[in-house]
């Protein structure tokens, strides 16, 4: 009897008042028979609108068979450490000045940059204070890696780079800076646009907002 590892994230692990657990299945169950004991097993998750499910951290279709030591992830809707410099996380504050001086080449015309940071808010009389960011964070590197490539493959760019703020980021800070070199600026704005869309969408990361009233709250999780 195969036995499959489910991994919940960001608001989808308080729903589910856990962080993982092991479950037991039959030969040939699909991930969407799993998708249906999580459901009934966890009411509030399965309520909750824009839930995805990867396996092996990919995207895959609900009728995909599972196998003996898969691992099933349970990504809620995205806000938006890597051996490769140019798609990583970090703890730490981005130097956008320094990494787009590593982009720099004597082919590029256009160095295309977009800096996204955390920025003042307010809800009633609280103000926003400051924002988490959650990630799966292998399959988080695994989606830079796939977009990067794919914005290559689509425009005539010469490189990208993407790197994302994890962990607590203060008003003000730099949460995520994207970067394109192409030899035109037509290219270069295309692909940062594409590529910047495809973080957003397709990247397992989450936000959490901090309010000067104490409250704090995930984003898009409802």
């Amino acid at each position: 009897m195969p036995r499959i590892h489910i991994r919940f994230f960001g608001p989808a692990r308080d729903l589910a008042g856990s962080a993982e657990l092991s479950l037991d299945v039959e030969d040939n169950t699909t991930l969407g028979q799993v998708a249906g004991v999580i459901a009934e097993n966890f009411p509030d998750l399965g309520r909750a609108v824009g839930i995805r499910l990867a396996v092996n951290r990919e995207y895959v279709a609900l009728d995909r068979v599972l196998r003996d030591r898969d691992e099933v992830a349970v990504i809620p809707p995205v806000s938006g450490g890597s051996d490769e410099p140019r798609v990583r996380l970090t703890k730490e504050p981005i130097d956008v000045a320094a990494l787009t001086a590593e982009m720099q080449s004597f082919e590029a015309g256009a160095v295309a940059t977009f800096v996204g940071t955390v920025r003042a808010e307010t809800k009633g009389a609280a103000e926003l204070t400051a924002l988490d960011y959650a990630a799966y964070e292998e399959m988080a590197v695994e989606q830079f890696k796939t977009i990067r490539r794919r914005a290559g493959e689509k425009f005539p760019i010469l490189d990208a780079a993407i790197v994302h703020r994890i962990g607590h980021v203060p008003l003000g800070e730099t949460s995520i800076a994207v970067i394109v070199v192409s030899a035109h600026r037509a290219g270069a704005f295309d692909a940062l646009r594409f590529v910047v869309d495809a973080v957003k969408t397709d990247a397992p990361i989450w936000k959490k907002d901090h309010w000067s009233d104490g409250s704090e709250s995930w984003v898009n999780a409802e």
